[in-house]
């Protein structure tokens, strides 16, 4: 909250102020904690996020056709740091029990009145400048060190302004931390791009960050440097060349269990390997087994015990191979003209690939699936079809434009493809399908353009 306070004010006076102002909230008669309004002109899909203890309180909602959104939950712990994600762009702010802020969102730009302001400056200058697709390589945006440090210490400076402006002697002092350990985490990130891509010899420094790493402190947690922590922990060494999942990843949560003392970090890393042993295709037996053996450690996070029951519930309506397409798309052409997925494939084989501009893997899979297309081109029993699922609609467009696919390339509508991903059970890019002439699927995972197989699997499709 920024307060213009007269020269002739004494210091005492000035901290006084700031207390009270610091402290009090002032909203109407059941207002809600946060109200905002984003600059479109149609229904916009949200999430906001807050941390609680090392677990991610996740709201989904979606605007009116101004634009307009409420939040106004029952917070866990009485107020939060929220994170809001539109599409690709992230934006910060506070709330408290109490108290109530309004936001305004245009473009990449977001003002605040009301309560709380300057906290919520500083959280929305947190998110946008350390924003991780400022820090992602990307095949139009390639690694160039200078640049990445340079935008790194820009991104500092920002934050340390908006540190300075927070009134609250504590809230500042925490936010400082976090600011601190978000900038040692991507300047960790940027020593292993130097080394992935220049093969820079930067071991030493970043051995000397990961040593300055609290495992038990809560911005370790919320900077996802718990995750550099980890890897370079070694808790649970392994020397074998085969391993179990079950037993490795139970192992590695029972051995985290005892190096920390903080429970939301713990979680937090609970719920990082749960979903990496999730990415494995577990067998239901092994998902039982997995449960049985961190029964403790769930007993301390229900959350995940909630989100293994989900998964295995999900995996008895999973699409697969023999199914039918779950629901029907709507999927937008360069042109802006709409059609169907139906409509695009019916009748024929189809080769789908889900990609997305930011996915250097998809970008990399591009060449191929342009040569696999050029072998079958002229058969008119098979379509190969793009479908993006960028929320920036002009990369999307400028990456068509740029690359000139002689296919058919659209992207999704984003409610109807958003439902189509779900029930697909497509939470992972690049991915690709294969669909026969009577519209079931072939293949619910195909293999990708570049693999040295790709050719019999389209061949045996056809076949049938």
């Amino acid at each position: 909250m920024h307060t213009f306070i007269t020269d002739f004010l004494k210091p005492l006076g000035f901290a006084a102020l700031t207390a009270l102002s610091m402290h009090s909230c002032t909203p109407k008669a059941d207002a809600p904690l946060l109200e905002g309004k984003i600059n479109v002109t149609e229904p916009t899909e949200l999430a906001i996020v807050y941390d609680y203890e090392g677990e991610n309180i996740v709201t989904e909602l979606t605007t009116d056709s101004t634009g307009a959104f409420t939040y106004n939950p029952a917070l866990k712990a009485g107020e939060a740091d929220l994170v809001i994600y539109v599409g690709q762009d992230l934006y910060g702010a506070f709330v408290k029990q109490g108290c109530s802020t309004h936001m305004s969102i245009d473009g990449t730009r977001a003002t605040f009145t009301g309560d709380n302001t300057d906290r919520c400056r500083f959280n929305n200058t947190l998110y946008q400048s350390f924003s991780p697709w400022t820090f992602k390589p990307t095949p139009d945006h390639p690694f160039q060190l200078d640049e990445w440090n340079t935008n790194l210490q820009q991104a500092y400076e920002r934050t340390q302004k908006a540190v300075e402006a927070v009134g609250d002697p504590e809230a500042r002092a925490r936010y400082q931390r976090l600011a601190d350990a978000t900038h040692k985490y991507y300047t960790l990130q940027i020593l292993s791009l130097d080394r992935m891509m220049n093969q820079a010899d930067n071991e030493a420094q970043t051995d000397s960050l990961l040593a300055t790493i609290d495992p038990n402190a809560d911005e370790t947690r919320l900077s996802g440097l718990i995750n550099y922590w980890y890897n370079q922990a070694n808790l649970v060494p392994n020397t074998e060349r085969v391993i179990d999942l079950t037993t490795y990843f139970s192992n590695q949560i029972n051995a985290i269990d005892s190096a920390l003392s903080n429970e939301g970090n713990k979680r937090s890393l609970y719920n990082t390997l749960t979903t990496m042993f999730f990415m494995y295709e577990p067998s239901d037996s092994d998902i039982t087994a997995f449960r049985t053996a961190i029964a403790p450690q769930l007993a301390k996070a229900p959350f995940i015990a909630q989100d293994i029951e989900r998964r295995l519930a999900e995996r008895a309506n999973q699409i697969k191979d023999g199914d039918a397409l779950p629901s029907d798309p709507t999927l937008v052409a360069r042109d802006g003209t709409r059609t169907t997925l139906n409509e695009v494939i019916q009748g024929k084989v189809a080769y789908i690939d889900f990609w997305a501009t930011w996915c250097a893997p998809c970008c990399r899979e591009i060449p191929y699936f342009e040569k696999v297309w050029k072998q079958y081109k002229s058969d008119p029993r098979i379509v190969f079809v793009s479908i993006s699922q960028d929320d920036n609609v002009s990369a999307w467009q400028a990456k068509v434009d740029k690359d000139q696919p002689g296919w058919p390339n659209y992207i999704f509508e984003k409610i109807s493809g958003r439902q189509f991903l779900d029930r697909m059970g497509i939470n992972a890019i690049p991915r690709f399908l294969i669909v026969g002439r009577d519209g079931r699927i072939i293949h619910v995972n195909a293999a990708r353009p570049s693999d040295k197989d790709i050719k019999s699997v389209i061949d045996a499709a056809l076949a049938r």
